[in-house]
């Protein structure tokens, strides 16, 4: 249909006249797009689905995962209110237009010669049924069967616990008492090369005192205080500290360290953390990830053997894992907003494994681990942990769902060609 043909500068013009004489109207319609930005952006944007979730795999995810299906409706009733805004909008535009003459355009179409398919289907109805299916059968088949799962999920306590200043000792504790896996925490170099843990550069959020980690020496930091939101306070440990108090911790908790090295620190940052970490017999009981890819590759050339992961803000895109490769991740940790099935599709036939952070609904931590999620990064470890250990009761332990289910990280066989079995 053809509304009317003109110039597109002067088409513009005319539209900004109309506008300027609709000032309300189109008030209203600039009020309501930046609400749904605001809605889609920042208050929904773990709810609604991606243009990444409509794929191939589509319809498995929806089948198994109730927390998928909620974000599928969500998703159709939220484009479903904004096509109705918008053809109100456009109907009351073309309400003021007294002038309209759409003209509709129709071009015949010569139809070449056809086949009566309905006559050859029944001359052949056997043939064709066993065709269809056996081709249903074979699509089903291959559709529901997915790659294992490398290992058995971990339930990892976000920056220790909420329950206790981040970062802390006491938080390392408190993941350990609510029988975490692992505690993540992030670490960084003093003025004097000491690594502490502290997720900010500077200290202003956490201490009150508007300065960066970088200009004080480890005295001068520990003699400053950090305070969560109900006010209770710690000192900011260092990592030798840590890693004493996780070895030592009742339920043998791991960490999960994350490098937030500066321009220029990352070799520091690595090797000191190597020679604790080889100083107490700990690397059994450590993982370590960072968005500086540079420090995350040094480690891997450095030990290679030991579980060593690409922390990843946004969008990752497709996953494709070459051999030729300057780093191979032994696995990612994403954002809880970034998750999609094409990505966890992706890592799953790449055998790697995938972390989310940060998941603290047990709904929500049952579904990812049924969308084959690895890991549940949350600030309430006592509610990961029993979500994970819930599910891990009742989900199957066989070669169809796990790689390998052997205690501790997954590791290679000899020739490298597989991954060493334990028991069932």
């Amino acid at each position: 249909m053809i509304y009317k043909q003109e110039n597109f500068l002067l088409a513009a013009k005319h539209s900004t006249q109309k506008m300027i004489h609709q000032p309300k109207l189109w008030m209203i319609l600039i009020g309501i797009f930046l609400l749904y930005y605001v809605l889609q952006t920042y208050i929904l944007k773990e709810m609604l689905l991606t243009a990444s979730d409509f794929n191939f795999y589509f319809l498995r995810y929806f089948l198994f995962s109730s927390y998928f299906r909620v974000r599928t409706f969500g998703f159709i009733a939220f484009s479903i209110l904004w096509t109705i805004i918008e053809v109100f909008f456009i109907k009351q535009a073309l309400k003021t237009k007294s002038n309209i003459d759409p003209v509709c355009s129709f071009e015949p179409v010569k139809l070449k010669k056809t086949v009566n398919m309905k006559s050859v289907i029944v001359r052949h109805k056997i043939i064709y049924s066993i065709l269809f299916s056996l081709s249903c059968l074979i699509f089903v088949i291959y559709y529901f069967n997915q790659q294992p799962i490398l290992h058995l999920p971990y339930s990892i306590g976000h920056r220790g616990d909420i329950s206790q200043p981040e970062n802390s000792l006491e938080g390392i504790l408190a993941a350990d008492t609510n029988h975490a896996d692992f505690a993540e925490i992030d670490i960084q170099l003093t003025k004097d090369n000491v690594l502490v843990l502290c997720h900010d550069t500077n200290l202003k959020r956490l201490t009150g005192k508007d300065v960066d980690i970088s200009e004080l020496t480890l005295d001068e930091i520990q003699q400053l205080k950090t305070t969560n939101q109900e006010g209770k306070t710690a000192k900011i440990p260092t990592l030798e500290e840590a890693i004493q108090t996780a070895k030592n911790a009742p339920n043998q908790i791991g960490l999960l360290i994350e490098f937030k090295p500066l321009e220029g620190d990352q070799e520091k940052t690595v090797s000191q953390t190597i020679e604790l970490i080889e100083k107490y017999e700990f690397s059994d009981r450590a993982m370590f990830m960072s968005m500086d890819q540079e420090s995350m590759q040094m480690m891997a050339k450095k030990r290679p053997d030991w579980w060593i992961g690409y922390c990843a803000f946004g969008n990752l895109g497709r996953i494709n894992i070459r051999l030729d490769d300057p780093f191979i991740p032994d696995f990612i940790a994403i954002e809880e907003s970034a998750i999609n099935t094409q990505l966890l599709e992706d890592a799953r036939n790449n055998i790697l494994p995938v972390y989310v952070w940060t998941v603290d609904d047990t709904e929500k931590v049952t579904d990812y681990l049924n969308m084959g999620v690895s890991g549940i990064i949350g600030d309430a470890s006592d509610q990961v942990a029993y979500s994970v250990d819930k599910y891990e009761t009742s989900a199957p332990k066989d070669d169809f769902h796990y790689v390998t289910t052997c205690p501790g990280f997954p590791q290679l066989t000899e020739d490298e060609y597989g991954y060493i079995q334990c028991p069932r």
